[in-house]
């Protein structure tokens, strides 16, 4: 599968130099929180969407672009300021989240994504926080055609 990059992006990457930051920022949201939890991966806080990202140390691993293949995201973030954990010790069931890429010289231009993902799984310890991010809620699909209702299988009902 291939992705556009913009004119912009291209040339930040060519070039020998360049100042252009291509960071990550994600959006976590929790019925059980009163208001998001906005993190950039860069070391300053940063403006999208008229919403400051702040700095947290985190990675993301892409996934694979294979056919047949569930698309998952593997997300770890360092813990040691802890200031994710008592949001994390709050809730139950997953966390809803938007994963973008952004230049830091312009960053309300999404140069790669925005996914929707959901966060499964989220293990901490002293050191590090991870997670599991789809990008297709597969446990919510339709399985099978049929539906089955008093009016098209009544022996059921």
């Amino acid at each position: 599968m291939t992705h556009e990059i913009s004119t912009r992006l291209r040339t930040a990457i060519y070039a020998e130099e360049s100042p252009e930051i291509l960071t990550t920022i994600l959006r976590m949201t929790h019925p059980a929180w009163e208001a998001p939890v906005c993190l950039v991966s860069n070391g300053e806080p940063l403006i999208h969407g008229g919403e400051t990202y702040h700095p947290f140390p985190f990675t993301l691993t892409l996934p694979e672009s294979e056919e047949g293949v569930l698309p998952v995201l593997n997300w770890e973030a360092q813990n040691v300021t802890r200031e994710l954990i008592p949001q994390l010790r709050s809730i139950t069931g997953e966390i809803y989240a938007r994963v973008a890429w952004v230049l830091t010289s312009t960053p309300d231009v999404v140069e790669r994504g925005p996914f929707e993902v959901q966060i499964y799984g989220v293990e901490y310890d002293a050191l590090k926080i991870s997670g599991t991010m789809t990008l297709e809620p597969v446990l919510e699909e339709q399985f099978g055609w049929l539906t089955m209702t008093p009016g098209n299988t009544p022996a059921l009902f």
